[in-house]
């Protein structure tokens, strides 16, 4: 089994919002855009409630919930073998579920099956509302009916999805607050319930350890140094007591719960002779034993034939690039199915692209868009399949900016890239010495000129698109068609001015402080002026010593640039002036043309 769909209404920061599952989803987008609500909601709905902060007034959309408002999360759940209803009697029969049949082709649910292609559903749902004479939330979990079905509270007419359903599905979540230094002990529910799934409980071992604690061989209390004080307390105690008790001190209880209470994880690096306590070692390993673990369970409960699903909250967290990818594949390879959010590029990438969700919320309303909808064609541009297939991870990044900028090609990418990372390492504390470019723009890396192709690409995942083209022959024709189109969805194309392209704008930046910037370029030959310089920026002619594509020259000019405090304040001053027009601001480095106000010229 697994959730093709889930709709939220009144949760959280979402008013409204539903989200299409593939088996191994990856939901990515910025700060704020409903990850976290999502992962918790399926939490809720799956019976993680005690992974879920107690509900409050703020669970509920705007933070005042009135006596006839309702939290409600369904989830559409489908994948029941054979699709055949009768063969799951636990979840379709008169008290329990109602057939339903899902359309993959839409995402709708119909309460028949007129087409072959639609697979047997069934639809959970939880509500909660706030009681407002108990200042409490009361919660409900049960099977969805029909969207028409009145209040569950005031009919009390649900019925309730059973616990043992909940067993069965098997959702486990990862939350990115992990760091317990005892998961790996009998102190966590996990680890005993692992423990007890693989029939591991260690009886006779802790009943031997019990005894030995219960009369240890040198005991405490015997210590020459304890003596008097010890033998002072039973003096006294025999004078309040008949029965005379005496001071005897153990590490544990000595009992078999306390014993197991008191076991912590330690570990040794390296075959080191003393291991040490697990929150003495470093909070990558802290992180990865929680999830590991539930690996474990996951793998016992897919061995004995019972349903694993995982939700993963950043499993970047605390864990290298180069493992990455192996955690990420060891989740999936074990998981029917998984709900992973992050904040990495890298990890997303490693998700199949129709797998990768790009969430957007907008005054209360969540979006997802899949990065592909479907298998490129054979028929799609060589510069639209790069986007999706060798610059992935760059993609991902940029969707996940307030804005993304679609520049003309390659080169154009890579300058403007060189250029943020100039001014980031030199930008001072104060806030007009703050580059603010690379906080809410992401850049494309357009291939072969293919900028309209590009936009339209990425306009389907992102409501705010921005162009920005070369002010030659080719560039102005970009942005005409663009503006024909109406294209980008943000109506903001940028151009450099007539004639003029990004070499163009570096050599405007170079011009701040010309003599001691030139100086600092050390290039064979060397640029004698700016416009030498440009000449040579824009000729990939070697022999003639055109620099082109030259990425090594490229990244000589951009440390020169960010070195020179006049250089670099006015490549911050472009980058900003880029920011402000795609915020909708005015900045006079930009000007809107007067015949076609959607397209907006550099003025230096």
């Amino acid at each position: 089994m697994q959730i093709a769909k889930l709709e939220i209404n009144n949760f959280r920061g979402i008013r409204q919002g539903e989200v299409r599952f593939s088996p191994h989803t990856v939901l990515v987008g910025p700060n704020n855009c409903g990850k976290t609500t999502l992962i918790e909601a399926l939490a809720l709905l799956f019976g993680r409630d005690r992974m879920v902060r107690r509900l409050t007034e703020h669970d509920f959309y705007g933070s005042n919930p009135q006596p006839t408002d309702r939290i409600r999360l369904i989830a559409t759940v489908i994948g029941f073998e054979g699709d055949d209803p009768t063969q799951h009697m636990d979840w379709f029969r008169d008290d329990r579920g109602v057939v339903k049949w899902w359309n993959p082709a839409n995402g709708r649910v119909m309460p028949t099956q007129d087409n072959p292609e639609w697979h047997l559903a069934c639809q959970i749902a939880f509500s909660a509302r706030f009681d407002r004479p108990s200042l409490e939330v009361e919660t409900l979990r049960y099977f969805h009916d029909d969207d028409t079905v009145g209040d569950v509270f005031a009919e009390e007419n649900a019925t309730i999805f059973s616990t043992r359903l909940i067993r069965d599905v098997g959702f486990f979540l990862v939350p990115a607050t992990r760091t317990w230094d005892r998961t790996v002990s009998f102190g966590s529910e996990l680890f005993r319930r692992v423990v007890a799934a693989g029939e591991g409980q260690p009886s006779e071992s802790v009943l031997s350890e019990r005894d030995r604690l219960r009369a240890p061989q040198e005991t405490l209390e015997a210590d020459e140094r304890l003596i008097p004080i010890v033998e002072r307390l039973n003096q006294e105690l025999s004078g309040f007591f008949r029965m005379a008790p005496t001071l005897h001190l153990r590490v544990t209880a000595t009992d078999s719960d306390s014993l197991l209470e008191s076991v912590v994880p330690h570990y040794a690096h390296e075959g080191a002779d003393l291991p040490l306590p697990a929150r003495r070692h470093g909070s990558g390993l802290l992180s990865l034993q929680h999830l590991l673990l539930l690996l474990q369970f996951g793998r016992m409960r897919t061995e004995s034939g019972d349903g694993f699903w995982m939700a993963l909250e950043e499993p970047e967290l605390h864990v290298p690039p180069a493992l990455q990818r192996r955690l990420v594949h060891r989740i999936q390879a074990l998981s029917r199915q998984t709900f992973v959010s992050t904040h990495s590029p890298m990890v997303a990438a490693l998700a199949d692209p129709q797998g990768v969700v790009v969430l957007r919320k907008e005054n209360g309303v969540l979006t997802s868009v899949p990065l592909l909808s479907s298998t490129l064609l054979r028929a799609t541009p060589n510069s639209v399949r790069k986007l999706f297939q060798v610059n992935r991870v760059e993609t991902i990044a940029a969707v996940m900016h307030e804005f993304v900028l679609v520049p003309e090609g390659r080169t154009d990418y890579e300058w403007l890239g060189l250029l943020i990372r100039a001014v980031d390492l030199h930008q001072g504390w104060a806030e007009a010495d703050e580059c603010r470019f690379d906080a809410f723009i992401g850049v494309i890396p357009t291939h072969d000129g293919a900028v309209v192709n590009t936009v339209k690409a990425i306009a389907r995942l992102h409501p705010n698109v921005i162009a920005i083209v070369d002010g030659d022959a080719e560039g102005v024709g970009y942005a005409g068609a663009l503006e024909q189109e109406a294209s980008p969805n943000s109506g903001i194309i940028m151009r450099w001015p007539d004639g003029q392209m990004l070499e163009d704008i570096v050599g405007w930046i170079i011009e701040a402080d010309a003599e001691a910037c030139l100086g600092a370029i050390q290039l064979d030959p060397p640029a004698v002026t700016v416009a030498d310089l440009i000449a040579r920026l824009k000729d990939d002619n070697r022999a003639a010593h055109g620099l082109k594509k030259d990425t090594l020259s490229y990244e000589i000019i951009a440390g020169a640039i960010g070195a020179n405090e006049s250089c670099c304040t006015r490549a911050q001053s472009l980058l900003n002036a880029i920011t402000d027009v795609a915020a909708g601001f005015e900045n006079p480095l930009f000007v809107a043309d007067a015949t076609h106000p959607s397209i907006w010229i550099f003025q230096p």
